[in-house]
């Protein structure tokens, strides 16, 4: 009966049962630079969103193998205009690849962009979009390196005659 009450919890909620299986993700290291409220505010649900999703895991550091994300914000109307200060950021992001076997980090894609105080989910949305995009691009190097992984943590086993 156990068994049975077991395979049930799978097939009904098999997004639980692939996010606990940490070692499919993508370790994902997210860096923020950003000093402005809007800014702190974009790299915190940014890091949410990957804490609470189904592929990914936050990482801290860049041991092992994984994707970086570099993010650096900037308040758009500090000195200009500041009665407007505390409501859009200029937000520079950077997507790089890590591995242990490469010399450092690898440049993927970057992009400059400005987030409004109100629009901070919708944009930090679309940045795991361009981020799935990218791991999807790149699937064929986190799958070697999740292999070489998991082949240096298992024993080999030699065939029985």
């Amino acid at each position: 009966m156990a068994l049975v009450m077991a395979a049930v919890s799978a097939a009904v909620s098999p997004a639980d049962s692939i996010a606990d299986d940490t070692s499919a993700k993508i370790n994902i290291n997210v860096a923020c630079h950003c000093t402005d409220p809007v800014g702190q505010d974009f790299c915190g649900v940014f890091k949410d969103k990957i804490e609470k999703s189904v592929g990914y895991q936050l990482a801290e550091g860049s041991g092992g193998y994984g994707m970086g994300v570099h993010l650096s914000c900037v308040d758009m109307w500090k000195g200009i205009d500041n009665k407007l200060t505390g409501r859009m950021s200029a937000v520079a992001l950077t997507f790089t690849i890590y591995s242990d076997k490469l010399p450092g980090e690898v440049f993927e894609d970057a992009s400059v962009f400005r987030v409004g105080k109100d629009k901070v989910a919708e944009m930090s949305d679309q940045v795991v979009v361009a981020l799935g995009q990218l791991a999807s691009a790149n699937s064929a190097f986190f799958e070697s390196m999740r292999a070489a992984a998991q082949g240096a943590a298992t024993p080999d086993s030699t065939p029985s005659p």
